[in-house]
């Protein structure tokens, strides 16, 4: 089995927004002594709408100049350290402003698809240059802010130019269509990976693209009430590193607590603990490849510790890959 462990940098993006040394250089330190504790290699999904605004806004104000200057140091280590660094985008960074205090979110254009089919071309094609930019590694994987990268027949082409070749968004059965995020991923098909086209869930023989899903688990409800209870009973362990609030999501905690619900599976808090299941699971399915998802601003002490255990356990059965060492096979 191909293990994939991936990270979203970024920060929250409610207000505040956290601080980026809690919310991603302090938990992303953490997360590269377990890499270099194990020996295996991590993909950082790196925001970077977020690196083109402290780009713009460093030489206005020190405190944007200190945030780049952080991040910049960080994703230099990563890079010389042989972790996976691709594209992340958020598109809402277009809209958002920092006032020299902070940044001042607007999600009103959350997803890509919310733009118009020439910006669409403009932010794909321009992010892609800024993170090369910032990493000097070849940008060639993709992974929607949010999961939100339907209808990606509107995408598709943008993807085409600037040489994409894998995306890994999709977890199926998820869907969350409130507010300002969409995704429904309800009819992707029951595989490690599949190619495709114009359609993210339709697999095509001869697609342009990989899909590498993230692998996903039903949590139920006594599940959610046992992550948030923790979370005050014992906050040294279970409350996340990160200090930012995440952006509004309508009737999203009332659903998971009442009815549980369908999330990706991941390396966060809480939901560390399902690893040994989600990966036990896909190989009775005789899957090839397994991907989990993570966030640095999520990471609990609890979480970080479960998740070198599940490392250890498992690196001498398994091959931890990166997206990039795939296309190198």
């Amino acid at each position: 089995m191909n293990i994939f462990i991936t990270y979203d940098y970024e920060l929250f993006f409610g207000q505040p927004t956290g601080s980026v040394e809690n919310c991603m250089i302090k938990p992303t330190d953490e997360i590269r002594a377990i890499a270099k504790r194990t020996g295996v290699k991590f993909v950082f999904f790196i925001d970077t709408g977020y690196l083109k605004k402290l780009d713009e806004y460093k030489d206005q104000f020190p405190a944007v100049k200190k945030e780049h200057d952080l991040v910049r140091t960080q994703i230099e280590q990563l890079v010389k350290e042989g972790h996976d660094c691709q594209l992340h985008i958020h598109p809402h960074w277009e809209d958002t402003q920092h006032d020299g205090d902070q940044w001042i979110m607007k999600t009103d254009r959350y997803k890509l698809v919310d733009f118009s089919d020439a910006d669409i071309q403009r932010i794909v094609r321009s992010y892609r240059d800024i993170l090369f930019a910032w990493t000097g590694q070849k940008v060639h994987s993709y992974r929607a802010g949010g999961w939100c990268l339907q209808p990606f027949d509107r995408i598709e082409s943008s993807f085409k130019s600037v040489g994409l070749k894998i995306d890994s968004t999709v977890f199926p059965g998820g869907i969350f269509t409130a507010g300002n995020y969409y995704y429904n991923f309800t009819k992707a098909p029951d595989l490690s990976k599949w190619k495709f086209q114009s359609e993210l869930c339709t697999p095509v023989s001869d697609g342009d693209f990989w899909e590498y899903p993230i692998s996903s688990e039903s949590y139920s409800a006594l599940f959610f009430w046992r992550l948030f209870t923790l979370g005050r009973l014992k906050p040294s362990q279970h409350k996340p590193m990160g200090d930012g609030y995440p952006m509004p999501s309508p009737g999203l905690r009332k659903k998971m607590l009442t009815k549980g619900m369908r999330l990706s599976a991941g390396v966060d808090g809480y939901f560390v603990t399902k690893m040994n299941h989600v990966l036990r699971r896909n190989k009775q399915k005789g899957f090839e490849d397994t991907v989990f998802i993570g966030h640095p601003k999520a990471c609990t002490k609890f979480a970080l510790k479960k998740l070198e255990r599940f490392i250890e356990r498992h690196k001498n059965n398994h091959e931890f890959k990166t997206f990039s060492d795939v296309l190198e096979a």
